[in-house]
């Protein structure tokens, strides 16, 4: 059985959770300042890992993620991150290689890329 490591931080108004396993590290950045609230996310979710936050709290003007996630729940699909229209949610995915590939310059890995870049097909917007 792989084993898979959980872990959440926060970084400003920066929600990282971070998913590791021998093959792959994947980070899920939720900036909670740029979501909008829309619960696209909420509900497109296929584990149900994510709930609206407290959001009569939020309408009085406190300081808090209109969205929460539950890192339990989270598979780190990028599912979140590919429909977000206001691009709250960015999944990256770093790909460990094998040992005896690692040392073959000539074989590609997909190091810093991101999952929802590449599900959706879409370049990356600055």
């Amino acid at each position: 059985m792989m084993e898979i490591e959980k872990e959440m931080e926060v970084e400003d108004s920066h929600i990282l959770c971070k998913q590791k396993t021998a093959e792959s590290e994947k980070v899920l950045d939720y900036d909670y300042k740029k979501c909008a609230g829309c619960s696209i996310c909420v509900a497109l979710c296929p584990k149900k890992a994510l709930a609206e936050g407290p959001l009569q709290e939020i309408a009085k003007g406190m300081d808090a993620p209109p969205v929460l996630i539950d890192l339990d729940a989270c598979v780190f699909c990028g599912m979140c991150a590919n429909f977000c229209p206001v691009r709250a949610f960015r999944m990256t995915v770093k790909e460990r290689l094998p040992a005896a590939e690692s040392k073959d310059e000539n074989v590609p890995t997909t190091e810093g890329s991101s999952i929802a870049l590449i599900d959706a097909g879409l370049e990356e917007k600055t």
